[in-house]
Protein backbone atom coordinates (compact mmCIF):
# COMPACT_ATOMS: atom_id res chain seq x y z
CA UNK A 1 0.00 0.00 0.00
CA UNK A 2 1.69 3.53 -1.04
CA UNK A 3 1.89 5.47 2.03
CA UNK A 4 3.37 9.21 1.84
CA UNK A 5 3.68 11.54 4.61
CA UNK A 6 1.50 15.00 3.77
CA UNK A 7 1.45 18.27 4.83
CA UNK A 8 -1.26 19.50 3.08
CA UNK A 9 -2.99 16.28 4.81
CA UNK A 10 -2.00 17.52 8.14
CA UNK A 11 -3.19 20.96 7.82
CA UNK A 12 -6.43 20.11 6.34
CA UNK A 13 -7.06 18.22 9.28
CA UNK A 14 -5.84 21.29 11.74
CA UNK A 15 -8.29 23.65 10.16
CA UNK A 16 -11.40 20.75 10.11
CA UNK A 17 -14.38 21.40 11.98
CA UNK A 18 -14.96 19.10 14.79
CA UNK A 19 -18.01 16.92 14.20
CA UNK A 20 -17.73 13.55 15.88
CA UNK A 21 -17.43 15.80 18.79
CA UNK A 22 -19.12 13.58 21.46
CA UNK A 23 -16.51 11.13 21.66
CA UNK A 24 -13.87 13.86 22.57
CA UNK A 25 -16.09 16.54 24.23
CA UNK A 26 -16.14 19.35 23.49
CA UNK A 27 -13.15 18.73 21.28
CA UNK A 28 -9.72 16.78 21.39
CA UNK A 29 -7.43 19.12 23.07
CA UNK A 30 -9.86 19.95 26.12
CA UNK A 31 -11.01 16.42 26.47
CA UNK A 32 -7.51 14.66 26.58
CA UNK A 33 -6.21 17.63 28.68
CA UNK A 34 -9.30 16.79 30.94
CA UNK A 35 -8.49 13.82 31.73
CA UNK A 36 -5.43 13.74 32.99
CA UNK A 37 -5.95 16.70 35.46
CA UNK A 38 -9.65 14.83 36.72
CA UNK A 39 -9.32 11.52 35.91
CA UNK A 40 -5.89 11.42 39.10
CA UNK A 41 -6.98 8.41 41.37
CA UNK A 42 -8.99 4.90 41.03
CA UNK A 43 -10.77 3.71 37.76
CA UNK A 44 -9.84 5.27 34.65
CA UNK A 45 -6.66 6.96 35.75
CA UNK A 46 -4.65 8.73 33.55
CA UNK A 47 -1.57 7.44 35.99
CA UNK A 48 -0.28 11.41 35.68
CA UNK A 49 -0.36 12.37 39.18
CA UNK A 50 0.97 8.67 40.39
CA UNK A 51 3.75 10.88 40.51
CA UNK A 52 3.63 12.67 43.15
CA UNK A 53 1.22 11.34 45.05
CA UNK A 54 2.06 11.58 47.95
CA UNK A 55 3.46 14.79 47.31
CA UNK A 56 6.62 13.63 48.69
CA UNK A 57 7.44 10.75 46.73
CA UNK A 58 9.91 10.40 44.13
CA UNK A 59 8.80 9.02 40.68
CA UNK A 60 12.45 8.50 38.77
CA UNK A 61 14.29 6.57 41.16
CA UNK A 62 15.31 5.55 45.33
CA UNK A 63 13.47 7.67 47.77
CA UNK A 64 16.15 7.46 49.83
CA UNK A 65 17.82 10.09 47.25
CA UNK A 66 15.73 12.37 49.19
CA UNK A 67 14.32 13.74 45.98
CA UNK A 68 10.57 15.20 45.39
CA UNK A 69 8.94 14.41 41.85
CA UNK A 70 6.56 17.29 42.53
CA UNK A 71 9.22 19.94 43.02
CA UNK A 72 11.02 19.07 40.22
CA UNK A 73 8.31 20.04 38.06
CA UNK A 74 8.07 23.46 39.51
CA UNK A 75 11.28 23.97 38.98
CA UNK A 76 11.54 22.19 35.00
CA UNK A 77 8.63 24.59 34.15
CA UNK A 78 10.31 27.60 35.60
CA UNK A 79 13.86 27.00 33.61
CA UNK A 80 11.32 26.54 29.96
CA UNK A 81 9.59 29.85 31.05
CA UNK A 82 12.22 32.29 32.53
CA UNK A 83 14.31 32.10 29.23
CA UNK A 84 11.34 33.97 27.24
CA UNK A 85 11.77 37.00 25.30
CA UNK A 86 8.04 39.01 25.62
CA UNK A 87 9.43 41.98 23.77
CA UNK A 88 10.80 39.45 20.68
CA UNK A 89 7.81 37.00 21.05
CA UNK A 90 10.10 34.18 21.87
CA UNK A 91 10.57 31.13 24.42
CA UNK A 92 8.62 30.54 27.40
CA UNK A 93 6.92 27.44 28.04
CA UNK A 94 7.50 25.67 24.53
CA UNK A 95 9.41 22.25 26.30
CA UNK A 96 12.84 23.86 24.62
CA UNK A 97 13.97 23.11 27.50
CA UNK A 98 14.79 19.02 26.99
CA UNK A 99 17.22 20.62 24.60
CA UNK A 100 18.87 21.88 26.99
CA UNK A 101 20.09 19.98 30.04
CA UNK A 102 23.34 20.20 29.61
CA UNK A 103 23.95 23.59 30.20
CA UNK A 104 25.44 24.23 33.20
CA UNK A 105 22.43 26.75 34.01
CA UNK A 106 20.50 23.72 34.13
CA UNK A 107 22.34 21.15 36.92
CA UNK A 108 20.45 18.21 38.19
CA UNK A 109 18.58 15.44 37.38
CA UNK A 110 15.16 17.30 37.14
CA UNK A 111 14.77 18.21 33.63
CA UNK A 112 15.41 14.34 32.39
CA UNK A 113 13.35 12.58 34.98
CA UNK A 114 10.38 14.76 34.32
CA UNK A 115 10.50 14.36 30.51
CA UNK A 116 11.00 10.76 30.60
CA UNK A 117 7.82 10.70 32.80
CA UNK A 118 5.94 12.71 30.12
CA UNK A 119 6.73 11.26 26.89
CA UNK A 120 4.36 8.90 27.41
CA UNK A 121 2.11 11.52 27.66
CA UNK A 122 2.71 12.57 24.28
CA UNK A 123 -0.05 12.45 21.36
CA UNK A 124 -0.99 14.75 18.56
CA UNK A 125 -3.29 16.24 20.92
CA UNK A 126 -0.87 16.72 24.11
CA UNK A 127 2.01 18.77 23.68
CA UNK A 128 4.76 18.35 25.39
CA UNK A 129 4.85 21.87 26.48
CA UNK A 130 0.74 21.44 27.62
CA UNK A 131 2.51 18.54 30.02
CA UNK A 132 5.26 21.21 31.63
CA UNK A 133 2.82 23.53 31.95
CA UNK A 134 -0.20 20.69 33.27
CA UNK A 135 2.56 19.65 35.38
CA UNK A 136 2.41 22.95 37.53
CA UNK A 137 -0.94 22.94 37.90
CA UNK A 138 -1.40 19.26 39.43
CA UNK A 139 1.62 19.54 41.93
CA UNK A 140 0.13 22.33 43.50
CA UNK A 141 -3.25 20.89 43.53
CA UNK A 142 -1.80 17.62 44.62
CA UNK A 143 0.05 19.06 47.11
CA UNK A 144 -2.28 20.54 49.28
CA UNK A 145 -2.59 23.96 47.18
CA UNK A 146 -5.06 25.85 45.15
CA UNK A 147 -6.23 25.16 41.59
CA UNK A 148 -4.17 27.11 39.32
CA UNK A 149 -6.61 27.85 36.00
CA UNK A 150 -4.62 25.88 32.59
CA UNK A 151 -5.09 26.39 28.88
CA UNK A 152 -3.44 24.10 26.69
CA UNK A 153 -2.94 24.62 23.04
CA UNK A 154 1.07 25.11 23.45
CA UNK A 155 3.88 24.37 20.88
CA UNK A 156 6.51 22.30 21.19
CA UNK A 157 10.10 23.84 20.45
CA UNK A 158 12.07 21.80 18.03
CA UNK A 159 15.79 23.12 19.20
CA UNK A 160 17.14 24.66 22.33
CA UNK A 161 15.98 28.10 22.50
CA UNK A 162 17.79 31.29 24.36
CA UNK A 163 20.02 31.05 27.62
CA UNK A 164 20.48 32.75 30.96
CA UNK A 165 18.41 31.04 33.85
CA UNK A 166 19.03 32.54 37.26
CA UNK A 167 22.00 30.67 39.48
CA UNK A 168 22.82 30.51 43.03
CA UNK A 169 25.68 32.69 41.94
CA UNK A 170 24.04 35.11 39.55
CA UNK A 171 25.03 38.17 40.74
CA UNK A 172 21.49 40.54 41.77
CA UNK A 173 21.30 42.74 38.13
CA UNK A 174 21.61 39.77 35.83
CA UNK A 175 18.89 37.87 38.22
CA UNK A 176 16.66 40.79 37.56
CA UNK A 177 17.44 41.47 34.27
CA UNK A 178 16.29 37.62 33.40
CA UNK A 179 12.98 37.93 35.34
CA UNK A 180 12.09 41.08 33.45
CA UNK A 181 12.97 39.23 29.64
CA UNK A 182 10.58 37.37 30.75
CA UNK A 183 7.86 39.60 31.51
CA UNK A 184 8.40 39.74 35.56
CA UNK A 185 9.19 42.61 37.30
CA UNK A 186 11.23 43.08 40.31
CA UNK A 187 8.08 42.37 42.83
CA UNK A 188 7.00 39.74 40.42
CA UNK A 189 10.70 37.75 40.69
CA UNK A 190 10.50 37.86 44.33
CA UNK A 191 7.07 36.53 44.91
CA UNK A 192 7.43 34.19 41.76
CA UNK A 193 10.57 32.71 43.48
CA UNK A 194 8.72 32.05 46.82
CA UNK A 195 6.21 30.58 45.62
CA UNK A 196 8.35 27.86 43.68
CA UNK A 197 10.76 27.50 46.90
CA UNK A 198 7.50 26.62 49.05
CA UNK A 199 7.99 22.73 48.60
CA UNK A 200 11.34 20.75 47.77
CA UNK A 201 14.44 21.09 48.67
CA UNK A 202 18.21 21.94 47.33
CA UNK A 203 20.57 18.95 46.72
CA UNK A 204 24.37 18.75 47.22
CA UNK A 205 24.45 16.42 44.18
CA UNK A 206 23.62 19.16 42.30
CA UNK A 207 24.82 21.82 44.02
CA UNK A 208 27.42 21.20 46.07
CA UNK A 209 28.17 25.08 46.47
CA UNK A 210 25.04 25.41 48.05
CA UNK A 211 24.28 22.56 49.92
CA UNK A 212 27.73 21.10 51.83
CA UNK A 213 28.51 17.43 52.04
CA UNK A 214 27.47 16.61 56.02
CA UNK A 215 23.74 16.81 54.46
CA UNK A 216 24.63 13.31 52.70
CA UNK A 217 23.14 10.42 54.99
CA UNK A 218 22.02 6.71 54.31
CA UNK A 219 18.35 8.48 54.22
CA UNK A 220 19.09 11.26 52.10
CA UNK A 221 21.64 9.97 49.73
CA UNK A 222 21.41 13.30 47.41
CA UNK A 223 22.18 15.70 50.59
CA UNK A 224 18.89 17.34 50.63
CA UNK A 225 18.28 20.34 52.41
CA UNK A 226 14.12 21.75 52.92
CA UNK A 227 13.48 25.17 51.64
CA UNK A 228 10.73 25.11 54.71
CA UNK A 229 9.95 22.85 57.33
CA UNK A 230 6.72 21.61 55.21
CA UNK A 231 8.56 20.57 52.07
CA UNK A 232 5.50 18.55 50.99
CA UNK A 233 2.65 21.34 51.52
CA UNK A 234 2.13 24.03 49.49
CA UNK A 235 1.68 26.87 51.88
CA UNK A 236 3.58 30.09 53.14
CA UNK A 237 6.09 28.75 55.71
CA UNK A 238 8.42 29.36 53.58
CA UNK A 239 7.98 33.24 53.79
CA UNK A 240 7.11 32.97 57.56
CA UNK A 241 10.21 30.86 58.45
CA UNK A 242 12.44 33.55 56.42
CA UNK A 243 10.96 37.04 58.09
CA UNK A 244 11.28 35.06 61.45
CA UNK A 245 14.29 33.34 60.85
CA UNK A 246 12.96 30.15 62.28
CA UNK A 247 12.94 26.87 60.89
CA UNK A 248 14.69 26.59 57.70
CA UNK A 249 15.04 30.69 57.63
CA UNK A 250 14.02 30.13 53.51
CA UNK A 251 16.25 27.69 52.56
CA UNK A 252 19.58 27.05 51.61
CA UNK A 253 19.50 29.71 48.82
CA UNK A 254 18.91 32.05 51.80
CA UNK A 255 21.40 30.03 54.95
CA UNK A 256 24.24 28.71 52.26
CA UNK A 257 27.57 28.11 54.02
CA UNK A 258 28.68 29.50 50.55
CA UNK A 259 28.05 33.57 50.57
CA UNK A 260 27.83 33.66 47.14
CA UNK A 261 25.29 31.13 46.59
CA UNK A 262 22.89 32.61 48.62
CA UNK A 263 20.68 33.77 45.56
CA UNK A 264 17.35 34.03 47.24
CA UNK A 265 18.58 36.07 50.10
CA UNK A 266 19.93 38.31 47.55
CA UNK A 267 17.05 38.66 45.40
CA UNK A 268 14.28 38.99 48.66
CA UNK A 269 16.56 41.57 50.54
CA UNK A 270 16.79 43.74 47.68
CA UNK A 271 13.81 45.77 48.01
CA UNK A 272 14.43 46.00 52.02
CA UNK A 273 12.41 42.78 52.50
CA UNK A 274 9.20 44.59 51.69
CA UNK A 275 7.20 42.16 49.67
CA UNK A 276 8.79 38.84 51.60
CA UNK A 277 7.06 41.05 54.50
CA UNK A 278 3.88 41.71 52.18
CA UNK A 279 3.47 38.00 51.64
CA UNK A 280 3.77 36.97 55.23
CA UNK A 281 1.27 39.37 55.83
CA UNK A 282 -1.24 37.17 54.03
CA UNK A 283 -1.01 34.23 55.57
CA UNK A 284 -3.04 31.96 54.03
CA UNK A 285 -3.70 34.53 50.79
CA UNK A 286 -0.50 33.85 49.73
CA UNK A 287 -1.21 30.05 48.03
CA UNK A 288 -3.84 32.72 46.13
CA UNK A 289 -0.93 35.03 45.19
CA UNK A 290 1.05 32.32 44.30
CA UNK A 291 -2.19 31.05 41.62
CA UNK A 292 -2.09 34.59 39.32
CA UNK A 293 1.51 34.55 39.47
CA UNK A 294 2.18 30.92 38.60
CA UNK A 295 -1.03 30.98 36.04
CA UNK A 296 1.14 34.07 34.53
CA UNK A 297 4.62 31.77 33.90
CA UNK A 298 2.78 29.14 32.32
CA UNK A 299 0.87 30.99 29.97
CA UNK A 300 3.76 33.05 29.12
CA UNK A 301 4.34 31.42 25.17
CA UNK A 302 6.12 32.17 21.99
CA UNK A 303 4.11 34.74 19.97
CA UNK A 304 1.94 33.01 17.70
CA UNK A 305 0.44 30.66 19.94
CA UNK A 306 -2.81 30.97 20.69
CA UNK A 307 -4.03 28.80 24.32
CA UNK A 308 -7.72 27.49 25.06
CA UNK A 309 -10.22 28.65 27.35
CA UNK A 310 -9.66 27.56 30.90
CA UNK A 311 -9.88 23.78 31.07
CA UNK A 312 -12.69 23.11 33.91
CA UNK A 313 -14.11 19.60 34.85
CA UNK A 314 -16.43 18.41 33.17
CA UNK A 315 -19.82 17.29 35.08
CA UNK A 316 -20.66 14.89 32.46
CA UNK A 317 -18.37 13.33 30.19
CA UNK A 318 -18.73 10.74 27.35
CA UNK A 319 -15.26 8.86 27.73
CA UNK A 320 -13.55 5.56 25.65
CA UNK A 321 -16.61 6.32 23.15
CA UNK A 322 -16.52 4.33 20.11
CA UNK A 323 -18.49 2.83 17.14
CA UNK A 324 -17.88 -0.73 16.44
CA UNK A 325 -18.72 -3.66 13.58
CA UNK A 326 -19.27 -7.49 14.21
CA UNK A 327 -19.05 -9.84 11.34
CA UNK A 328 -22.35 -9.66 10.52
CA UNK A 329 -22.11 -5.70 9.95
CA UNK A 330 -24.31 -5.08 13.05
CA UNK A 331 -23.08 -1.54 14.23
CA UNK A 332 -22.23 -1.23 18.15
CA UNK A 333 -22.55 1.90 20.18
CA UNK A 334 -20.42 1.77 23.02
CA UNK A 335 -18.31 3.60 26.03
CA UNK A 336 -18.59 4.97 29.36
CA UNK A 337 -20.43 8.60 31.14
CA UNK A 338 -18.33 9.75 33.77
CA UNK A 339 -20.17 12.03 36.08
CA UNK A 340 -18.07 14.28 38.73
CA UNK A 341 -19.39 14.89 41.90
CA UNK A 342 -18.84 16.22 45.28
CA UNK A 343 -16.80 13.78 47.64
CA UNK A 344 -19.10 12.59 50.18
CA UNK A 345 -22.36 12.87 47.98
CA UNK A 346 -23.90 10.25 46.48
CA UNK A 347 -23.83 9.29 42.50
CA UNK A 348 -26.76 9.61 40.23
CA UNK A 349 -28.48 6.16 41.01
CA UNK A 350 -29.11 5.69 36.90
CA UNK A 351 -28.71 7.27 34.00
CA UNK A 352 -30.95 7.60 30.90
CA UNK A 353 -28.81 7.18 27.41
CA UNK A 354 -31.15 8.23 24.68
CA UNK A 355 -30.09 8.02 21.47
CA UNK A 356 -32.55 7.28 18.66
CA UNK A 357 -36.51 8.23 18.22
CA UNK A 358 -37.03 4.96 17.39
CA UNK A 359 -35.13 3.23 20.38
CA UNK A 360 -36.81 3.12 23.90
CA UNK A 361 -33.71 4.71 26.54
CA UNK A 362 -31.65 2.62 28.20
CA UNK A 363 -31.00 2.84 31.77
CA UNK A 364 -27.62 2.98 32.82
CA UNK A 365 -26.22 1.57 36.27
CA UNK A 366 -22.99 3.30 38.31
CA UNK A 367 -19.86 0.60 38.12
CA UNK A 368 -18.50 -0.08 41.84
CA UNK A 369 -15.52 1.28 41.26
CA UNK A 370 -15.32 5.01 41.68
CA UNK A 371 -12.51 7.48 40.73
CA UNK A 372 -11.24 10.56 43.07
CA UNK A 373 -9.61 13.86 42.17
CA UNK A 374 -9.01 17.24 44.27
CA UNK A 375 -12.15 18.13 42.34
CA UNK A 376 -14.17 15.50 43.57
CA UNK A 377 -15.18 11.55 43.27
CA UNK A 378 -16.54 10.30 39.96
CA UNK A 379 -18.68 7.52 39.01
CA UNK A 380 -18.45 5.42 35.75
CA UNK A 381 -21.75 4.13 33.58
CA UNK A 382 -20.70 2.14 31.29
CA UNK A 383 -22.96 0.98 28.32
CA UNK A 384 -23.24 -0.85 24.38
CA UNK A 385 -26.50 -0.56 22.22
CA UNK A 386 -27.38 -1.46 19.06
CA UNK A 387 -27.63 0.59 16.18
CA UNK A 388 -29.94 0.10 14.01
CA UNK A 389 -30.51 3.24 12.41
CA UNK A 390 -26.78 4.59 11.72
CA UNK A 391 -28.11 6.93 9.28
CA UNK A 392 -29.98 8.90 11.59
CA UNK A 393 -27.64 8.45 14.49
CA UNK A 394 -26.21 12.20 15.15
CA UNK A 395 -27.04 13.01 18.95
CA UNK A 396 -27.63 10.94 22.13
CA UNK A 397 -28.52 12.47 25.23
CA UNK A 398 -27.66 11.46 29.23
CA UNK A 399 -29.96 12.20 31.77
CA UNK A 400 -30.49 11.50 35.11
CA UNK A 401 -32.09 12.47 38.59
CA UNK A 402 -29.40 14.14 39.99
CA UNK A 403 -27.71 16.09 37.01
CA UNK A 404 -28.69 18.29 34.00
CA UNK A 405 -29.58 16.65 30.96
CA UNK A 406 -26.45 16.36 27.94
CA UNK A 407 -27.12 15.86 24.48
CA UNK A 408 -23.82 15.14 22.62
CA UNK A 409 -23.60 15.43 18.85
CA UNK A 410 -22.10 12.77 16.67
CA UNK A 411 -22.40 10.52 13.55
CA UNK A 412 -22.41 6.95 12.37
CA UNK A 413 -21.55 7.87 8.63
CA UNK A 414 -17.84 7.14 8.55
CA UNK A 415 -15.43 5.86 11.25
CA UNK A 416 -12.58 3.98 12.16
CA UNK A 417 -13.35 0.66 13.32
CA UNK A 418 -11.63 -0.43 16.59
CA UNK A 419 -11.80 -3.99 15.97
CA UNK A 420 -9.87 -4.05 13.08
CA UNK A 421 -7.49 -0.83 13.63
CA UNK A 422 -3.94 -2.02 15.70
CA UNK A 423 -0.58 -1.63 16.12
CA UNK A 424 2.18 -4.20 15.32
CA UNK A 425 5.88 -3.38 16.53
CA UNK A 426 9.26 -4.50 16.41
CA UNK A 427 12.62 -3.21 18.15
CA UNK A 428 12.97 -0.69 15.44
CA UNK A 429 9.69 -0.33 13.39
CA UNK A 430 5.73 -0.23 14.11
CA UNK A 431 3.35 -0.60 11.62
CA UNK A 432 -0.46 0.56 11.85
CA UNK A 433 -3.26 -1.17 10.09
CA UNK A 434 -6.20 1.25 10.20
CA UNK A 435 -10.15 0.35 8.81
CA UNK A 436 -12.55 2.61 8.07
CA UNK A 437 -16.27 2.09 7.96
CA UNK A 438 -18.46 4.21 5.29
CA UNK A 439 -22.31 3.67 5.13
CA UNK A 440 -23.19 2.72 1.11
CA UNK A 441 -25.20 5.57 1.29
CA UNK A 442 -21.84 8.00 1.32
CA UNK A 443 -19.64 8.81 -1.17
CA UNK A 444 -16.12 6.18 -1.44
CA UNK A 445 -12.40 6.34 -0.43
CA UNK A 446 -11.57 7.14 -4.03
CA UNK A 447 -12.81 11.05 -3.58
CA UNK A 448 -9.65 12.90 -3.12
CA UNK A 449 -11.20 15.25 -0.48
CA UNK A 450 -11.08 12.49 2.07
CA UNK A 451 -8.23 11.97 4.18
CA UNK A 452 -6.94 8.94 6.87
CA UNK A 453 -3.99 10.56 8.62
CA UNK A 454 -1.96 8.74 11.07
CA UNK A 455 0.01 10.71 13.66
CA UNK A 456 2.33 9.35 15.50
CA UNK A 457 5.08 10.45 18.88
CA UNK A 458 8.16 9.15 17.85
CA UNK A 459 11.96 9.85 19.39
CA UNK A 460 14.05 12.85 18.36
CA UNK A 461 17.68 13.38 18.95
CA UNK A 462 19.13 16.19 21.37
CA UNK A 463 15.73 15.82 24.19
CA UNK A 464 13.58 13.28 25.78
CA UNK A 465 10.44 14.92 24.31
CA UNK A 466 8.99 12.93 21.07
CA UNK A 467 8.46 14.59 18.04
CA UNK A 468 4.93 14.09 16.19
CA UNK A 469 5.41 12.91 13.12
CA UNK A 470 2.03 12.57 10.40
CA UNK A 471 1.36 9.89 7.47
CA UNK A 472 -1.31 10.22 5.07
CA UNK A 473 -2.51 6.60 4.43
CA UNK A 474 -3.76 5.09 1.09
CA UNK A 475 -6.87 3.57 1.43
CA UNK A 476 -8.59 1.03 -0.50
CA UNK A 477 -12.24 -0.48 -1.04
CA UNK A 478 -12.02 -3.94 0.86
CA UNK A 479 -15.36 -5.87 1.49
CA UNK A 480 -19.47 -5.12 2.35
CA UNK A 481 -20.68 -5.73 5.42
CA UNK A 482 -24.65 -4.98 6.78
CA UNK A 483 -25.24 -1.14 5.69
CA UNK A 484 -21.23 -0.47 5.49
CA UNK A 485 -18.16 -0.84 3.12
CA UNK A 486 -14.78 -1.42 5.08
CA UNK A 487 -11.59 0.29 3.48
CA UNK A 488 -8.36 -0.54 4.97
CA UNK A 489 -5.11 0.34 4.54
CA UNK A 490 -1.52 0.02 6.53
CA UNK A 491 1.56 2.21 7.47
CA UNK A 492 5.11 1.47 8.22
CA UNK A 493 6.31 4.15 10.64
CA UNK A 494 10.18 2.57 10.26
CA UNK A 495 10.55 3.83 13.51
CA UNK A 496 9.19 3.05 17.31
CA UNK A 497 6.59 5.47 19.12
CA UNK A 498 6.95 6.53 22.27
CA UNK A 499 3.01 6.43 23.00
CA UNK A 500 -0.50 6.71 21.15
CA UNK A 501 -0.68 6.70 17.71
CA UNK A 502 -4.03 9.02 16.54
CA UNK A 503 -5.99 7.56 13.39
CA UNK A 504 -8.11 11.10 11.89
CA UNK A 505 -10.25 10.93 9.10
CA UNK A 506 -11.47 13.98 7.33
CA UNK A 507 -13.93 14.62 4.62
CA UNK A 508 -15.47 17.24 2.95
CA UNK A 509 -13.70 20.22 5.22
CA UNK A 510 -14.65 18.64 8.36
CA UNK A 511 -13.20 15.79 10.68
CA UNK A 512 -15.12 12.87 11.31
CA UNK A 513 -13.48 10.71 13.68
CA UNK A 514 -10.08 10.76 15.59
CA UNK A 515 -9.54 7.46 17.03
CA UNK A 516 -6.44 6.74 19.85
CA UNK A 517 -4.23 3.29 19.68
CA UNK A 518 -2.72 3.02 22.98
Amino acid sequence: MRVSKSLVAVEILISCRIVHSAFWYPDPLYSSLETILVQTHGAFASGFANAITPCSNYVSGNQTLGRETASQWLRVAFHDYVTANVSAGTGGIDASIGFETLREENSGAAFNDSFGFFAPYVNTQISMADLVALSVVVSVGNCEGPQIPYRGGRIDATGPGTSGVPAPDTDLPTTLGFFARSGFNQVDAIKLTACGHTIGSVHHAGFPTVVPASAVSPNNTGGGIHLDTTPYAFDDQVVQEYVSSTGQMGGPLVTSFNVSSRSDLRLYESDGNTTMLELASQGAGFVDTCVGLLQRMTETVPKGVTLSNVIKPLGVKPINGSLDLDARGNLKFSGVIRVLHLTGTNAPTSLSLSYSKSAKSVILKPSAETGTSVFGTLSFYSFAVALQDPESFDTFTISGSDIESHTFKTQAKMFIVPSLTFTTSTTSSTTINVAVAALKSTRGFNEPSIYVVVSAPVPQQGTLAPKIQNWKVTMTNSKSVGKYNISKGSVNLETIVTGAVTVDIAAGGQLLDKYVIG
